[in-house]
């Protein structure tokens, strides 16, 4: 295909400029401006063979990435970007699929159809559509005009323009799939004749063994924390020169901050945004006001007390009004201020509970450095259908050394109890955590964003394939009989009680079927429960015995747990017939 294609399109963004430098890095070599269009060219003729109007491009490599996006947008085609190569959203999308892994076209595959059709970017229609981290847990799609990625672009170039040094390379350790990481490392620096690096940084040393030269850096407050924390690690400072980095995702600890400040010489700006918003402010220190980009406005929504945004970032349909914000501020000037989150006041019976509040008081103890908290709405009991579980507040918490040591000393349970006592003049009593989860790191996405699915995931009742199996018996005429360990840490042990934790009815029920299933192959649901009878408690750290046996004729499971030969339950599950199972 002739370059006559390539020079129509060269005035329209986010095409670059002619200048001196490479567009990017890719595998520690320079790729040409040249390089780029050839590619450019032949990413066209493959895209326009499709003959389809969307596709999704999940790459990697930024440099790849950027060629695909580019090329569909220069044939009107909306590209949508998903998170995570897995085949079920692949399935899901239902779209021909762009990119490494197990895409449909690679770099290497071009062997299109030539394309002599010459279109303009249309900037006002949708050309990108992205999935929201969702702060329940449940992902939506956000739709992306061209023109509303050129204002943010350019707003982010007014912003921080001054302080990009001659020939700066940009670098990232966020995804590109992601609007943070698409805008801030890979159409800023496009847009404006600027390098970037190809490659996602994974680890600190990937940074701070760069050679000698000038960078910005896009990251997530994990990455940050872990580069922060490599300072000691290394003799001599790294010769990279930053000359600011941005961070997004999640607040970026003040700590984590100032360490970074004082290790590398640079401002480490924390930005605020949503995929909804595009980028709306920064600050360089946790206590310091948002400042605005430029271009965007704020106000207070008169009926939430929330923060509602005005930007040329917005989608069309929402500019007029504005996105309301799920967050408390106060305005101050031409900045603002975050109160907290309005989406975080939950009721456990007729009482409202901030969140918020009960994760400031645990992190004020000092056995806690981080703190999340999630409302545990109560559970129904399948076999006995009475309620066994109220609505709580469970804690995900990151240990300080002391706490950590002093969990070791206690056990858990204790630990738990001494937590609950440490916060009971600070809080009501409802508000006390009642479930408690310690973690070395909080659970989060690619972008370091911590969501309630997350949490709710940590308190889900562990599957009896937790259980450690410990030995097995052959199956023979539909018995078996396996030996548990049961671990002190099983969730099933919460509440069980208190001061005498035991292993509760529902667990034994619900592992026999589990391990009749495994073993026995049936998939009919359970019906009813026969015979229950409970003689002698299971405790944490015992080793019972499960013996079952399979009445495949009757389609009944008999059980029993023993522990030292000593009859501790029984009972038999009568499994439903009428499912055809």
């Amino acid at each position: 295909m002739s370059d006559i294609l390539f020079e129509p399109l060269q005035s329209h963004w986010p095409l670059p400029t002619e200048n001196p430098f490479p567009i990017a890095y890719l595998g520690g070599v320079a790729v040409s401006r040249e390089q780029f269009r050839n590619d450019l060219s032949q990413a066209r003729q493959a895209l326009f063979a499709l003959r389809q109007t969307n596709i999704a491009l999940f790459d990697p490599d930024a440099y790849v990435f950027v060629v695909w996006l580019l090329a569909a947008w220069s044939l009107h085609m909306k590209v949508i970007l998903p998170g995570e190569d897995l085949a079920s959203t692949r399935e899901y999308l239902g779209v021909p699929w762009v990119g490494r892994g197990n895409g449909h076209y690679a770099l290497q595959d071009w062997n299109g159809a030539a394309n002599d059709t010459i279109h303009a970017f249309d900037n006002a229609a949708p050309g990108l559509a992205l999935f929201t981290s969702g702060s329940s847990g449940e992902p939506s799609l956000i739709e992306k005009t061209l023109t509303q990625l050129r204002n943010e672009v350019n707003a982010q170039q007014q912003a921080f323009g001054d302080q990009l040094p001659a020939g700066v390379c940009f670098l990232r350790s966020v995804p590109h799939q992601h609007m943070f990481g698409l805008t801030f490392s890979v159409l800023w620096p496009l847009t404006f004749g600027h390098v970037f690096l190809a490659e996602k940084l994974v680890y600190p040393d990937d940074f701070l063994r760069l050679p000698t030269a000038a960078y910005v850096l896009m990251s997530a407050p994990t990455f940050l924390k872990h580069l922060a924390a490599s300072k000691d690690h290394f003799a001599t400072a790294p010769k990279a020169s930053l000359a600011f980095a941005i961070s997004a995702g999640s607040p970026l600890p003040a700590d984590v901050q100032l360490a970074c400040q004082d290790f590398l010489r640079a401002p480490f700006y924390d930005s605020y945004g949503s995929t909804e918003t595009s980028a709306v402010a920064y600050r360089q220190s946790e206590t310091a006001p948002w400042i605005l980009f430029p271009g965007v406005r704020v106000s207070i929504d008169a009926d939430t007390s929330c923060l509602r945004i005005h930007s040329s970032f917005l989608a069309p349909d929402i500019i007029a009004e504005g996105f309301l914000s799920g967050d408390l501020a106060r305005i101050e000037a031409e900045t603002f201020k975050l109160l907290g989150r309005a989406d975080r006041m939950v009721k456990i019976g007729e009482k409202r509970i901030s969140l918020t509040r009960i994760e400031q008081a645990l992190k004020a103890l000092p056995e806690i450095e981080q703190a999340s908290t999630v409302l545990l709405s109560g559970k129904s009991d399948e076999f006995t259908k009475k309620h066994t579980k109220r609505d709580a507040i469970g804690a995900v918490v990151i240990l300080s050394p002391s706490g950590a040591a002093q969990k070791e000393s206690l056990g858990k349970v204790r630990f738990d109890r001494f937590l609950r006592h440490s916060l009971a003049g600070a809080l009501d009593t409802l508000a006390l955590p009642r479930r408690w989860r310690y973690v070395s790191a909080m659970p989060g996405n690619a972008m370091g964003k911590t969501t309630r699915h997350d949490l709710e995931r940590l308190f889900a009742p562990q599957a009896p394939k937790a259980v450690r199996q410990m030995q097995g018996e052959s199956e023979t005429q539909g018995r078996v009989r396996l030996k548990l360990y049961l671990d002190p840490e099983l969730i099933w042990f919460e509440g069980h009680f208190p001061h005498l934790p035991v292993l509760p009815g529902v667990a034994q029920v619900d592992w026999a079927a589990h391990f009749g299933r495994l073993h026995f192959g049936f998939t009919a649901p359970v019906g009813n429960v026969s015979g229950l009878k409970f003689q002698h408690l299971l405790r944490p750290g015992d080793t019972p015995c499960l013996e079952l046996y399979f009445h495949k004729d009757r389609q009944t499971l008999e059980f029993s747990y023993l522990l030292d030969d000593v009859p501790c339950s029984r009972g038999v599950l009568h499994l439903r017939t009428d499912t055809g199972a």
